[in-house]
């Protein structure tokens, strides 16, 4: 495995790798969360995954790095500096579901961890979901040393 950093010609393989690193995480919030909650909170998970990924790779202010093994990305995250709050946020990071477990997500993570250190914080943040959908998520956010910052939001349909 390789990292490297992201090159606008990577983006055409980051659209698709995260319509498939998401869709059964959609489908599982789908399967957790009333219909009528789901529906409005996410009408449509693709458009706004490809707008998660726009908005990811064409931002000035991210570092995005992509895995590659043998030549096709199987991987990526990105960095954000927030020095308002004095801290660095990995703000999105997916691994191909056919290379997940293999280790990639978490050298994903050590190496946006170093882009926030490089940029100068000592503190780093990663949000996920609660939900049963992103338990793996969590899991390697745990495992890495992150701490559970709880925090409760609440969605009703009005």
């Amino acid at each position: 495995m390789h990292i490297r950093n992201y090159e606008k010609s990577d983006k055409p393989a980051l659209i698709e790798l995260t319509m498939r690193v998401w869709e059964p995480v959609f489908r599982q919030m789908q399967e957790t969360m009333s219909a009528e909650i789901y529906e409005v909170f996410v009408p449509d998970w693709r458009k706004e995954q490809l707008r998660s990924i726009d908005s990811v790779c064409d931002s000035e202010d991210v570092e995005v790095i992509v895995a590659e093994i043998d030549g096709v990305v199987v991987g990526f995250s990105s960095a954000k500096s927030h020095p308002e709050d004095f801290l660095g946020e990995v703000v999105m990071i997916g691994v191909d579901p056919e290379y997940q477990k293999q280790g990639i997500g978490t050298a994903l993570m050590e190496a946006s961890l170093a882009i926030i250190k490089r940029n100068g914080f000592e503190l780093a943040m990663v949000e996920t979901g609660g939900d049963p959908a992103h338990a793996s998520a969590r899991k390697t956010y745990e495992k890495m040393g992150f701490e559970n910052w709880p925090v409760a939001r609440y969605l009703k349909r009005i």
